[in-house]
């Protein structure tokens, strides 16, 4: 995670650094009469691009996308407003954004750019023999390289296939069993996120740690109920996730990062419940009983992120497809001696 924090400043530092020398061009061209003649024989276009209009726009359109990547994705600072219109025509606008400069589409701007360098390179150097024009345009291409070097998949089909595989066992445990929605328990002292599965078709009301203590294997018939791991119960081990990260960097971290499970995730929280949309969503899964308890790979992993940063229980309300992604809604329940209650 540092690695890309690391790679994702460089860019920004590279992007000032083009605007500090287009502002030097601009200089320049001001001050000196003969680059200034020289452009107009030359390469009238120049006049053009290094016109104090032009320069202000395209300056002032890359320090506004790097200020909002330095907000969105270093400060993350949620914005708390008052009023309601503001705030969803803000929310609005971030959501925008966050589309705009996420990881799937790097490709096209990179090869944008190293293009456009490419060109102003080779034809300042070899053509109009302008040494500005030509650093210009390397810098360009170097920050084009830059983009193609960042990461676009570190979980890939591999890491899907291995999440799956762990939710076999759970499946084969309680192939036989009536399963209802389970409660995500927050880990205890630094230890793992589990989760208390229902078993059968009467409702229960335990506290939480009744839950931490029921069984962990089937033993009889008549039980209640069974303590099981999640696949994202060792979340709590990842020394960069614990602290310092708000819950959306979180979830992007595993959820797109991490699993690559989809492209784009969101959270909302209202009330008592927590609305993680997600946009490309892989919900296939071999287990059905899995998928019945615990929700399927995605919601799975949702649900642990969401226990482990409020450390409280969580549960999994609804599932439901949106077009190409999925909105999963999850309620947070409070620890009460007699019980969980909303």
């Amino acid at each position: 995670m540092s690695s890309q924090r690391f790679r994702e400043a460089i860019i920004d530092v590279q992007t000032i650094f083009i605007v500090g020398l287009l502002y030097w061009l601009l200089r320049e061209e001001q001050s000196n009469a003969f680059l200034r003649t020289w452009l107009s024989d030359n390469f009238p276009l120049g006049l053009y691009l290094l016109a104090p209009l032009t320069v202000a726009a395209i300056s002032g359109t890359l320090l506004v996308i790097t200020t909002v990547r330095i907000i969105l994705f270093v400060a993350n600072r949620d914005l708390s407003l008052q009023r309601k219109g503001l705030l969803q025509g803000l929310n609005l606008l971030r959501n925008q954004l966050r589309a705009f400069i996420s990881t799937r589409g790097r490709n096209s701007s990179a090869l944008v750019l190293t293009g456009f360098g490419l060109a102003l390179s080779f034809y300042s150097y070899f053509i109009i023999g302008v040494v500005p024009l030509t650093a210009l345009g390397i810098a360009c291409i170097i920050l084009g390289f830059t983009v193609i070097s960042l990461p676009r998949q570190i979980g890939g089909p591999g890491m899907k296939a291995m999440l799956q595989g762990a939710a076999l066992s759970f499946e084969a445990q309680l192939e036989q069993y009536t399963v209802r929605r389970a409660t995500y328990l927050p880990p205890d002292d630094g230890g793992l996120i589990s989760a208390y599965v229902p078993l059968g078709p009467e409702t229960e009301t335990l506290n939480v740690n009744e839950m931490r203590y029921a069984p962990k294997n089937l033993s009889n018939n008549n039980q209640k109920g069974l303590l099981v791991y999640p696949v994202g119960s060792e979340l709590t081990r990842i020394p960069d996730f614990v602290d310092g990260l708000s819950i959306d960097e979180k979830m992007r971290y595993v959820l797109v990062e991490s699993a690559d499970l989809c492209s784009r995730v969101m959270v909302e929280e209202t009330g008592g419940l927590v609305i993680v949309a997600m946009k490309d969503a892989d919900v296939k899964i071999q287990g059905e009983k899995y998928q019945a308890s615990l929700g399927t790979l995605p919601s799975s992993l949702a649900a642990c992120v969401i226990a482990m940063v409020h450390n409280k229980p969580v549960t999994l309300v609804e599932e439901k497809r949106d077009g190409d992604g999925m909105i999963a809604v999850f309620k947070l329940l409070e620890r009460l001696k007699g019980g969980l209650s909303d």
